[in-house]
């Protein structure tokens, strides 16, 4: 297992590095080598969500879920990508699933409640944010516990997602300084007071 672990890890790090490719060619060998490990599965559909394959991504949560159906965090996962595809009734029932297996994930009730925002369930919606404020000021709940109670690290898609494209657009404003043209707008920046022209 620790040879899986350390490919497990390293495909983390190659996911949270942006080098989608590098990590989607970790985890394929580690489903081929180990198909009924939940958690290939599901960094697999994680992988797929960074590079836009919405077929590939639910099909790989879908087998985590399968895999692990007492493991709410499977039904977090799948109910934010699932909601990010617009998918929006299967993702509560997700979040509402995860709830149930976990009621004090307080990331899994707000989240539930910002899709009952959207759909205009103002007064659930408030409900699942107050639970949400409250299992935060008093504890973390279950999520981050794997199915044998081990603990997990935990992680955030959305923030990594934010934290992903905060650093393409770092790099995109680095790069157009390299130009003539990016570097005289640069200086036509500092020169205006940093206002933009």
């Amino acid at each position: 297992m620790n040879n899986f672990q350390d490919k497990f890890d390293k495909g983390v790090e190659e996911l949270k590095a942006g080098n989608f490719d590098k990590s989607l060619s970790i985890f394929n060998a580690l489903v081929k080598a180990e198909p009924a490990n939940g958690d290939f599965w599901s960094e697999r559909g994680v992988v797929y969500f960074h590079l836009g394959k919405k077929k590939e991504s639910l099909a790989n949560m879908d087998e985590a879920v399968r895999l692990q159906p007492l493991k709410p965090y499977r039904y977090s996962s799948r109910a934010y990508i699932r909601a990010h595809f617009k998918l929006t009734q299967e993702a509560i029932q997700d979040y509402e699933k995860a709830i149930e297996l976990d009621p004090e994930d307080a990331i899994a009730q707000n989240n539930l409640g910002m899709l009952q925002e959207q759909l205009g369930y103002k007064k659930e919606a408030k409900q699942r944010f107050d639970i949400a404020d409250d299992l935060t000021k008093e504890s973390k709940g279950n999520a981050d516990l794997g199915i044998q109670g081990e603990p997990l690290e935990a992680r955030n898609i959305q923030k990594e997602i934010d934290e992903e494209k905060k650093n393409q657009s770092l790099w995109s404003e680095l790069k157009s300084l390299a130009s003539e043209e990016g570097r005289k707008s640069f200086a036509r920046f500092i020169t205006s007071g940093f206002k933009k022209t």
